[in-house]
């Protein structure tokens, strides 16, 4: 299998591009994909709270990672643990972690080694100069994606080429920050490319603390170099993303360091009523700590063909997708644990008048072969939606949802924690009904949903096992106002309980961290060459540890961005964690702080 996708990728990838070339002259490609749906050609059409990070929202928004821009743009986003043993950064929608599918491009990425309640995605290797825009849906996404898509999707689309430009970026802040960027596009008669490199450096800063503050503990300094090449014609784009980096921190009394590469590939080609999408992921993960050297690598290829077409007044689309995982992991130097697996997944969807509304159904059938531990699942998902004559829409969905344990989870033998070959899929229900009105100009949306999911994986006394239960249930809101010509308001807020039980005579209890109540909002002013952007955000009734005794407080965080733009210059002044705001985040006995107040001062440049 992976020997016939690997020729298949070749092919399209040197093949397709040919039959395109015949045009007179290159055009932008149409977005790919709207994610989310098969059907829909807008995200505001789609029957979900959707929201959408553009590249001015992210230049404007001064951030230096994609959690930070996710949080501070997208209700109900929480960011558990802002710094960790590798600066990874925990996205949690909904109450899950885990079961946040990414996607690049359209293409799904997540390490098939992850363990339970954490990332599947390292966010530090998304260049946020490279991103065009982000598109984030909330809610059950297993019908249209399978595995991974529990509590919603983020599409992250990256830039193709616009023209003929090149831009350079240098960046300087605490800490020993510097962040330097540069790209350039050129277009011909049938084919456009872009080029693009990022390099980031930091030094020592504050990482955590163990029992007291006064045994401190720092990161000891950061190192990436990424770069991509982007190719498009008439109907088709490749996108190939490089990198790699290196970081250091102590760890009781040791000085370890960890090091990573990956690299991405994709193709897409679309033709009138079809289109095919290919990629690979790999990324290699070495650690390197006083408790041993240990290697995780995981590759990933997938293949995608559908189409779209109507039947009478119906309009349908159509697909097969397949992904062939493969895995090592255990020392460096010693032994290791190999384990592959594939998935073929068709799936269609279907809309359609029904009186006053409308009606969509989508079915996907997930078939996973791997050893010892096959599995299939038929996924359903069903939703209503009105249009009112005033913009307003209506909608209430139900959705199958369900997540494949990681090899790590089942496989892993490294001394201290047994994997168990035993685990169950995640699986349950998503369920939400909400009202929006995209299209006015000051928009809005609020959602009540519900989320249950039965076997969930999580890590217990040395190995993994399926807990009986976990829900979760809430409301989430936002609007923004044009206030003039000058003035943007932007409100948020969520209310969440992420609960779960160990057996089913447990009580409920809240996961570790996790807020009740989280609200943001956000001001933009823009007059001539300046703009400014202050963005806060609340968060609320964090979980805390009796055991070890942490009882989180509450905290503000508050955000200052000052921009000045003219001619082909924009300086750019950033101020995170305006207030100095100190809090923690505590995991296994160690307690992790959160962004010390910091400016960071860039200066762009467009030829």
């Amino acid at each position: 299998m992976k020997r016939t996708m690997v020729v298949l990728f070749v092919i399209c990838a040197f093949a397709l591009p040919g039959f395109a070339a015949v045009s007179a002259a290159v055009e932008t490609v149409a977005p790919e994909v709207v994610t989310g749906s098969r059907i829909y050609t807008s995200l505001d059409e789609l029957p979900a709270p959707t929201y959408v990070i553009t590249a001015e929202d992210i230049e404007q928004s001064g951030a230096d990672n994609l959690a930070t821009v996710l949080e501070q743009n997208v209700p109900g986003v929480f960011v558990k643990q802002k710094s960790g043993v590798a600066q990874d950064a925990q996205i949690t929608m909904r109450g899950v972690v885990t079961q946040v599918l990414v996607l690049v491009d359209g293409v799904p990425l997540y390490r098939s080694s992850h363990v339970a309640n954490a990332a599947t995605v390292d966010y530090r290797a998304f260049p946020l100069e490279n991103i065009e825009r982000v598109e984030v849906v909330k809610g059950g996404g297993s019908a249209v994606y399978g595995s991974m898509a529990a509590g919603g999707v983020i599409n992250i689309i990256t830039k193709k080429p616009d023209g003929t430009e090149a831009v350079t970026l240098a960046e300087t802040g605490p800490n020993g920050w510097r962040r330097y960027y540069a790209s350039g596009s050129a277009a011909g008669e049938t084919i456009a490319a872009r080029i693009w490199y990022e390099h980031i450096d930091e030094g020592r800063k504050r990482l955590c603390y163990v029992n007291t503050p006064a045994t401190r503990e720092d990161s000891l300094g950061y190192d990436s170099d990424a770069y991509g090449v982007n190719l498009s014609g008439d109907d088709w784009v490749f996108r190939v993303t490089r990198g790699d980096y290196s970081y250091g921190w102590e760890n009781s009394g040791h000085d370890d360091h960890d090091a990573k590469t990956y690299s991405r590939y994709s193709f897409r080609y679309n033709a009138d009523d079809w289109y095919a999408l290919l990629g690979y992921d790999t990324q290699c993960y070495k650690s390197y700590t006083a408790w041993g050297n240990n290697i995780y690598e995981d590759s990933a290829y997938t293949l995608e063909i559908g189409g779209n077409g109507t039947s009478g007044e119906a309009i349908y689309a159509w697909g097969v997708f397949s992904r062939f995982e493969e895995t090592d992991f255990g020392t460096i130097g010693g032994s290791l644990t190999s384990q592959d697996r594939t998935n073929i997944a068709p799936f269609t969807e279907w809309s359609f008048a029904w009186g006053d509304w409308l009606a969509n159904i989508g079915l996907r059938y997930e078939i996973w072969d791997q050893e010892g531990n096959d599995y299939d699942e038929l996924i359903p998902r069903i939703s209503f939606q009105r249009q009112f004559a005033n913009g307003n829409m209506f909608y209430a969905s139900a959705s199958r949802v369900f997540a494949m344990p990681s090899f790590y989870e089942l496989y892993v033998d490294d001394g201290w924690t047994t994997g168990n070959p035993n685990l169950n899929p995640e699986k349950g229900w998503s369920y939400e009904v909400g009202l929006n009105n995209r299209n006015s100009r000051n928009s809005w949306q609020i959602c009540l949903f519900y989320l249950k999911l039965m076997d969930k994986i999580k890590y217990d006394s040395g190995t993994y096992i399926n807990v009986a239960e976990f829900h979760s249930y809430g409301i989430e809101a936002s609007k923004r106002w044009n206030l003039g010509q000058n003035w943007t308001l932007g409100l948020n807020g969520t209310w969440q309980k992420p609960e779960e039980k160990a057996t089913s005579s447990s009580s409920w209890t809240r996961g570790q961290g996790m807020p009740e109540w989280e609200l943001g909002g956000s001001l933009e002013y823009k007059t001539g060459p300046w703009s400014a952007l202050l963005s806060a955000n609340w968060v609320g009734n964090r979980m805390g540890d009796a055991a070890n005794n942490w009882n989180p407080d509450d905290y503000v965080m508050v955000d200052l961005t000052i921009s000045w733009e003219q001619d082909n210059d924009t300086v750019r002044l950033y101020c995170v964690n305006l207030f100095n705001e100190d809090y923690t985040f505590e995991s296994w006995n160690k307690y992790y702080y959160g962004p010390e107040r910091g400016f960071k001062l860039s200066w762009e440049h467009r030829f």
